[in-house]
């Protein structure tokens, strides 16, 4: 079995990686991954870029070619809702997109029932739906104003599965809140990412000089975010386990007895 899974950037994907033997490694198109052994399943993972053109770029080249058996849309959320907290998993039963992408582009993409359904047994708390975003929802009105919408906001899962079931049989969205349905956040971001979705350390730098009073809100966003991404290495190393192929035909067993 092959899982692709994929996260915007390092930091959501660090604790995980840490835990594991991943490797550099390429697709047969050239794009830059990271392979491991977890659970006898050949993982890939694929960093996108923060935002969804950032992520329509680099999906296609991890999807390409390959063979991947399920591909999992993975990383950071802010949460629509109170009743969802820093840390919390989340599985989306669809994944809706803002109307304002370009013409052509799907709207909505469905996850893969059975991923949903192991999620859940798996520690998920499945929802209904993620909006993935054009651009960083960053104060609490603005996050209100989505609540009915959906359950969490994001920004690259629907680029990312409407490519991969093309050439995936089963996809997921599968994120960990990282920030708070009552709180603003702490800069602009958008101001601070590049065209290629890279967060950019100058910019980052000539923000937080013309806005200190941001430094607390960053420093405690990215507790935050360790303990959030921390969460989600947890949560995928048992959900895997649970897809290996092994621990599939136990399920399956048991179910015939």
């Amino acid at each position: 079995m092959r899982i692709l899974v994929t996260f915007a950037v390092e930091a959501e994907f660090a604790p995980w990686r840490e835990r594991h033997d991943f490797r550099s490694a390429e697709t047969c198109s050239n794009e830059a991954v990271y392979a491991a052994k977890i659970s006898g399943v050949d993982v890939f993972v694929g960093l996108t870029g923060i935002g969804p053109r950032a992520a329509a770029r680099k999906i296609c080249g991890f999807t390409w070619c390959e063979e991947h058996d399920i591909c999992i849309s993975s990383g950071f959320a802010g949460a629509l809702r109170p009743e969802y907290q820093i840390g919390d998993i989340l599985a989306a039963r669809e994944v809706l997109g803002d109307e304002r992408r370009e013409n052509g582009r799907e709207l909505k993409v469905l996850s893969t029932e059975r991923l949903l359904e192991i999620a859940g047994d798996s520690g998920a708390k499945v929802v209904e739906r993620f909006y993935s975003s054009l651009s960083t929802v960053r104060t609490a009105k603005e996050k209100k104003s989505l609540s009915h919408i959906a359950e969490a906001v994001e920004m690259e899962s629907l680029e990312v599965l409407e490519e991969a079931q093309v050439w995936t049989r089963e996809i997921v969205a599968i994120r960990a809140i990282s920030d708070n349905a009552d709180e603003d956040l702490p800069l602009d971001f958008d101001a601070v990412v590049t065209e290629n979705g890279q967060l950019s350390v100058t910019r980052l730098a000539g923000e937080i000089v013309r806005n200190p009073t941001a430094i607390p809100g960053l420093v405690r966003l990215g507790r935050r975010s360790a303990n959030a991404a921390n969460r989600l290495a947890d949560f995928l190393d048992s959900y895997i386990e649970v897809l290996a192929p092994k621990s599939l035909l136990a399920r399956l067993g048991k179910s015939l007895t």
